[in-house]
């Protein structure tokens, strides 16, 4: 695939590897090993539209290349916000990377998320050490101004009984063991 989008996975100058793109004074990201460094620039390249991850050896000369078709989208009723919603519902101790993973978004995409919803009354993060714990507030109101007499309760509880009824271990579902989250 001839395309200008490419991510290139290189040997970061102070240990570890990284995914950068071609003349970028910064790296995109950085990671412990290569593998998670190519997994992520497959990730940023799915969710930018495709293009090429070339993977470098630590002397510099290229490994191996890989053509990274965009991600398909299908339609869906829930908004982003919705998803995040509904995931943390289903999934309430969900971690940002459990959430992004399953969502499909970054893990920034899904922090920015969470920020918007917690400033709109509809989630609330307590922190416990390191790691967030996400609640729902069922009982705030809709921001449309054409369902804001509703609340997430009315619109969102049923279904999510109806979904841990029909798939008790959705949660386990989202990060088989075994499977890096």
């Amino acid at each position: 695939m001839a395309t200008s989008n490419q991510r290139h996975v290189v040997q970061h100058p102070q240990g570890g590897w990284a995914v950068r793109k071609p003349h970028a004074d910064r790296v995109s990201s950085r990671h412990q090993t290569q593998a998670q460094a190519q997994t992520r620039a497959k990730e940023i390249l799915s969710h930018g539209g495709g293009g090429e991850a070339v993977t470098h050896r630590r002397d510099g000369g290229i490994r191996q290349s890989h053509t990274v078709y965009p991600a398909v989208v299908d339609w869906s009723l829930l908004s982003p916000q919705g998803h995040v919603l509904f995931y943390i519902a289903l999934c309430p101790d969900s971690t940002t990377k459990d959430i992004a993973r399953s969502i499909g978004h970054t893990e920034r995409q899904i922090w920015n998320i969470i920020q918007n919803l917690r400033q709109g009354g509809m989630l609330r993060l307590r922190r416990n050490g390191r790691r967030h714990h996400f609640t729902i507030n069922f009982d705030a109101p809709l921001l449309h101004p054409t369902i804001e007499e509703l609340s997430l309760r009315s619109l969102m509880e049923g279904a999510v009984e109806q979904v841990r009824s029909e798939v008790p271990d959705i949660c386990q579902d989202a990060n088989p063991p075994g499977q890096l989250p």
